[in-house]
């Protein structure tokens, strides 16, 4: 009744939030409405500045007011975007809006049990069902949106499982904000909403990033090396265990079936051992066969552990159920197997892995867009949009639409080095000339850059011949596996004197290329070398067969669109904000060929092509002139 009388009510009431939009921000709304309204989909490419967040949250609920949806899910695969939408949320809360949202966390985390959540759910002592009445205590807090926090501490008072308690409450709820996991992977996602699916708008905010999350999701690999660990570890698996039986013989049904079929591209590695690979469309009777038997072993050994109360919160029980849930994921991917998969089977050795492979992941969301009414994917990088459009669901009628940058041009000063090549057989050649093109940079303009490399080895090498070049300038570097502290004291480093020099060293692709906000002074410049594309694979070479096949455009949608998404994701780290002002230098000759210029972003239209770095050098200390006359240069102390 309240939600009738009272949201519902002022959903179709509600009024922009700001007094003016920003440039795009109109086109933008009125496309989310129109497609949420006729059940399509949307891709959208929005820039950073834009406002993107309250330009499809806005839309949406006047859509859900008005009756053209009956909830919205945001889902995105950052804490940092969820933080970004609960704000939104309480902004147009605090304007009048009567609403009720949720902020779901991942299981593991909001358990009050710690990672114990992840072991067994009978030893757990929470209360699991009939939490009804504790979901109506949360909705008596009269809150617009209700998190981490509130759940959790409510959960602990009353002994309940905070997760299954989100859950219930999710089901009081207009907005549901979520990891994109839990809408599409097979292994979690919320059965209650997309097992039959509904009126439902899903809103997918850095949309760019679920074609990787996909392609992880709807693939599945059997290892036999897997399966030889698992039978000698003395605490998994008794002598006598059915299961052990089971997995013996799936051992030798793979070599028997997978090592005549790989006989033919046996080749020696690099260490001596005999290495090969084999792939097809078709998936073999045999692999339903082992898949199958592997699983209903496991769920025997599994269950029964699971009902020894004793078993609960072991070492060996962990084990256990892991295995048991790549098995049953391995028998999910099985099912799905058609169209756009692929068998990928390699051998090392008496070793063999069985990759049940998914190449087309626009076919494999779309069965679970298709069950939901519309969705709205939008990100700062969906350039070439029709690229994302065919990967991200692209068989559910969709539109797009490209947002202008709400930014004046001459806030970027974008520049090319022409000349040189990054290419792997080149780099060591062109080392010094990189270093000077990084030097020229720094030189037309004191403060803090980013340089961004393909790889932590070409990162270490153009590090170390910087340093030993420039000793008195301040580095830092990205490595491999860094802890939360040594992240946290990379970016320390950005926020202070911004009248210092420092540069920072990261890889395209990593952790610093993309959702971190280093506005005004703290990041001036971003220097990207190379062109950021994901090296020669099988996989990659099976995802260029296919889209060969089906659009002929193999090679742009396995190598030069998701390479060409690093380095657009790497430079944009510079222009945050509309007073923000800056330089991107892009070093490559390979930036000249039409195939790459086409998914240039609108906001480089003034892009300049350098020959040398004395050329760059004088180029950039005008554009810094130019800036100071319009606003003089003030770093944060």
């Amino acid at each position: 009744i309240e939600r009738l009388t009272e949201r519902i009510p002022s959903m179709q009431a509600l009024t922009f939030p700001f007094k003016e939009r920003r440039a795009g921000q109109g086109e933008l709304i009125r496309a989310v409405y129109r497609s949420i309204a006729r059940g399509r989909g949307l891709f959208c490419e929005a820039p950073t500045g834009t406002g993107k967040t309250v330009s499809v949250i806005y839309p949406a609920l006047r859509a859900l007011g008005d009756g053209r949806c009956t909830r919205v899910f945001y889902l995105t695969p950052k804490a940092t975007a969820m933080a970004a939408a609960r704000e939104c949320i309480n902004m147009l809360s605090d304007g009048g809006l009567k609403i009720r949202a949720v902020v779901l966390s991942a299981k593991e985390k909001i358990c009050t049990n710690g990672s114990k959540c992840a072991y067994s759910a009978t030893a757990c002592k929470n209360k699991r069902t009939g939490l009804g009445p504790l979901a109506l205590k949360l909705y008596e807090k009269n809150k617009a949106i209700i998190d981490f926090n509130d759940i959790r501490e409510l959960a602990l008072s009353c002994g309940a499982c905070p997760y299954e308690l989100a859950l219930d409450y999710s089901e009081l709820c207009d907005v549901i904000i979520l990891d994109l996991n839990y809408a599409f992977d097979t292994a979690v996602y919320l059965k209650r909403y997309f097992d039959r699916g509904g009126d439902f708008a899903l809103l997918i905010d850095e949309a760019h990033n679920l074609e990787a999350r996909a392609r992880e999701m709807y693939s599945a690999s059997l290892s036999t090396e897997e399966l030889e660990a698992a039978l000698l570890d003395p605490e998994l698996l008794g002598e006598h265990s059915p299961c052990r039986r089971a997995l013996m013989e799936a051992i030798e049904k793979c070599r028997a079936h997978f090592l005549p079929i790989l006989r033919d591209n046996v080749r020696t590695g690099a260490d001596g051992v005999k290495v090969s690979f084999a792939h097809t469309s078709e998936l073999p009777a045999e692999m339903y066969t082992i898949v199958y038997n592997i699983k209903d072993a496991l769920c025997e050994e599994y269950e029964l552990a699971r009902r020894t109360r004793s078993e609960n919160f072991t070492p060996r029980y962990k084990k256990l159920k892991d295995l048991y849930y790549k098995s049953v994921k391995l028998a999910d991917i099985c099912d799905m197997f058609g169209e756009g998969y692929k068998l990928l089977v390699r051998g090392r050795g008496d070793a063999i892995v069985a990759t049940l492979y998914c190449i087309d992941t626009g076919r494999a969301l779309a069965e679970r867009l298709n069950k939901i009414k519309a969705a709205v994917f939008f990100s700062a990088t969906l350039e070439p949009i029709d690229y994302y459009s065919a990967v991200l669901g692209g068989e559910m009628k969709s539109d797009t639409v490209t947002v202008g940058s709400p930014f004046s041009s001459d806030a970027l000063a974008v520049r090319i080095m022409e000349n040189v090549s990054t290419r792997y057989s080149e780099r060591e050649r062109t080392l010094p000339e990189i270093v000077r093109i990084i030097a020229a940079t720094l030189s037309a303009r004191r403060g803090h850059y980013m340089v961004f490399t393909p790889s932590f080895e070409y990162l270490e090498a153009v590090s170390e011949a910087f340093r030993r070049t420039y000793p008195n300038v301040k580095t830092v570097k990205q490595k491999r596996d860094m802890t939360d502290t040594e992240r946290r004291d990379f970016l320390f480093e950005f926020d202070k004197d911004a009248h210092e020099y420092l540069v920072g060293f990261a890889v395209m692709g990593g952790i610093y290329a993309e959702g971190i906000d280093l506005a005004g002074d703290t990041l001036i410049g971003a220097i990207v070398i190379g062109i950021g594309m994901p090296t020669l694979s099988d996989e990659r070479e099976a995802i260029a067969d296919y889209f060969e096949d089906k659009y002929e455009r193999g090679r742009e949608f396995a190598y030069i669109f998701p390479g060409m998404r690093r380095v657009w994701q790497a430079a944009g780290r510079v222009i945050r904000r509309e007073s923000d002002r800056g330089a991107i230098v892009l070093i490559d000759d390979r930036f000249l060929d039409p195939i790459y210029k086409k998914s240039i972003p609108d906001l480089w239209s003034g892009m300049r092509y350098c020959k040398s770095p004395k050329e760059l050098n004088a180029d950039l200390k005008e554009f810094w002139a130019g800036v100071d006359k319009k606003k003089p240069f003030t770093p944060n102390k």
